[in-house]
């Protein structure tokens, strides 16, 4: 019995090296993380699932791996460039319009290249910069951090659909960017480490606890916090937000759509007020043109360099 274990382990570990051989050819297209799933515990060795593994195994050409399970390109001769297409007009709903190599664009209803970009006040050069992107939708300002020099771009998002968009276009760029599904509330230094710069664009609003997320970007923020979030009305002084226990009408307004996720509308003063709340100081107003929302910027009272977590640490210690 104890011969057939370990005669069942070999057989596993030279799968794994294979595997491994494999990946190590895919990292560079960025497809590795799409190949490999732990899956279960089997004579006490972690063994993976092969299934998916295996078509691309027995055909080394095949280099590229789509972020659909189970699927891979039809043959060697069918390009990048088609299977992105595909990808995209598999897609029923798309928030952002983003330009993507080769002349595609993806059908999202709202530009930020032209209402966002040029207002919400991201530095012209990010070099040596640890980006952190909350609520990345399709991708944008990530890949836009990456284009501007950052070192490193972590993003994070809590609905599976705009991950899986977030990869086709991490695919088409051949970004470097990572996707990870997690709540602004999950955010630790221990389990994410610190940032030089924050995007924190078109969130608050959806949250039921905008206070607490601002305070857990604090936690991670040793360097700038770039907010934006629609707003109230409210022009007055006083700190006021708005609260809509059912949502609201949003959406493009040739084809407007009712959000159950817009609760918080926060008037000037109170953005400003949250922020300093938490911690963060020289806040200040940017672009009051912006044609969505309102901008700011904000500073964490140490600044530092942003560091990744320490891997040789469990976050729970």
């Amino acid at each position: 019995m104890e011969r057939e274990r370990h005669s069942s382990r070999n057989i596993h570990l030279d799968i794994f090296t294979d595997i491994h051989k494999y990946c190590t050819l895919a990292r560079r297209d960025s497809y590795a993380s799409a190949v490999l799933q732990p899956t279960v515990l089997l004579d006490e060795y972690w063994i993976f699932d092969v299934k998916r593994f295996l078509p691309a195994w027995r055909k080394p050409n095949w280099s590229r791996k789509t972020v659909r399970s189970g699927e891979t390109p039809q043959s060697d001769s069918q390009t990048l460039a088609s299977w992105i297409k595909k990808q995209i007009e598999s897609e029923q709903y798309w928030f952002q319009s983003i330009e993507l190599p080769g002349g595609i664009v993806t059908p999202g209803w709202s530009n930020p290249k032209t209402e966002k970009l040029p207002f919400f006040g991201l530095p012209h050069e990010m070099g040596g910069m640890r980006v952190l992107d909350i609520g990345h939708a399709e991708g944008f300002f990530s890949f836009e951090a990456e284009r501007r020099g950052a070192r490193e771009v972590v993003a994070i998002e809590t609905y599976p659909p705009m991950i899986r968009k977030f990869n086709i276009c991490r695919s088409a760029f051949g970004s470097s960017a990572q996707s990870f599904r997690a709540s602004v509330y999950d955010l630790n230094p221990k389990t994410f480490g610190t940032f030089d710069l924050i995007f924190f664009f078109g969130v608050l609003y959806h949250l039921r606890h905008p206070l607490l997320a601002l305070e857990k970007i604090h936690s991670v923020c040793t360097g700038t916090l770039l907010m934006q979030t629609a707003t109230s009305g409210d022009a007055s002084e006083p700190p006021k937000a708005e609260f809509h226990p059912s949502g609201v009408q949003s959406g493009p307004a040739e084809k407007p759509s009712y959000d159950p996720s817009c609760f918080w509308f926060p008037n000037i003063a109170c953005c400003v007020a949250m922020l300093a709340h938490v911690g963060f100081q020289q806040i200040e107003r940017l672009s009051p043109e912006a044609p969505v929302g309102a901008v700011f910027r904000a500073q964490a009272p140490l600044q530092a360099a942003g560091a990744p977590p320490d891997e040789f640490k469990a976050p729970w210690s």
